[in-house]
């Protein structure tokens, strides 16, 4: 088997629960934290082959809030369960809600399993740059969580310049109902738009009107004279 081999058994980190089976049907899968572009039939049908003749492949990971019980990493090899007709899997445990599966699942399948394409790298970072919190991190901290080059999260974020404002942490200081002063953070919104747009955006309006009068442009709804 081409990708089954290239698990390794490993074990488990400290403070994580020893791996227990738990029901398939415990296990919630539509939670978004499938990172992949796309499933690969052929990689189910062939690990859900080799649990029929007796193999044993490694935990998936989940993690569990209280409340539900999300996976994070092992996505073909859940499918492949099912497939083979079995009712439970092997998983390792782990304290998280949604989230926490959703940022794991960001660099699953970095080093075990099938093999990402660019295709399945892109949907991972796309994911943090489009979250409200995460997008907020360095080109460096998201490379370092999906574990791909910090120059492919640079030219992904600048794609989507023209489409999400880019939210920068800040904190503002108030009141308390006590009387003593507090901070609480906030997000302020910077400007969108492309990287030639942000570019004008910056200069001064003598620089901006003299390189359209230079080109023989006119300046639609300007309030210059």
């Amino acid at each position: 088997m081409t990708d089954t081999a290239e698990f390794t058994a490993t074990a488990s980190p400290p403070n994580v629960a020893p791996v227990r089976r738990l029901p398939l049907s415990h296990i919630r899968i539509d939670g978004g934290t499938q990172l992949r572009a796309a499933c690969s039939d052929a990689t189910v049908s062939e690990y859900a082959e080799a649990l029929k003749s007796g193999a044993v492949l490694p935990p998936v990971v989940v993690f569990q809030d209280g409340n539900d019980i999300w996976l994070a990493d092992g996505f073909h090899r859940h499918a492949a369960h099912v497939a083979a007709g079995l009712a439970d899997i092997a998983a390792d445990i782990r304290h998280g809600d949604r989230r926490a599966a959703l940022l794991f699942a960001a660099g699953a399948n970095a080093e075990h399993g099938l093999r990402r394409t660019q295709e399945d790298k892109r949907q991972a970072v796309l994911t943090l740059l489009r979250d409200p919190e995460w997008r907020g991190w360095s080109d460096r901290a998201i490379a370092d969580r999906v574990k791909v080059s910090h120059p492919m999260v640079a030219r992904i974020r600048r794609d989507l310049n023209g489409t999400f404002t880019i939210e920068e942490p800040g904190s503002r200081t108030f009141l308390s109902r006590h009387g003593t002063e507090a901070s609480r953070r906030v997000t302020r919104q910077t400007q969108t738009g492309s990287v030639v747009e942000s570019f004008l955006r910056k200069l001064p309006d003598d620089a901006l009107l003299s390189e359209v009068q230079r080109r023989g442009l006119s300046l639609a709804g300007s309030t210059h004279a």
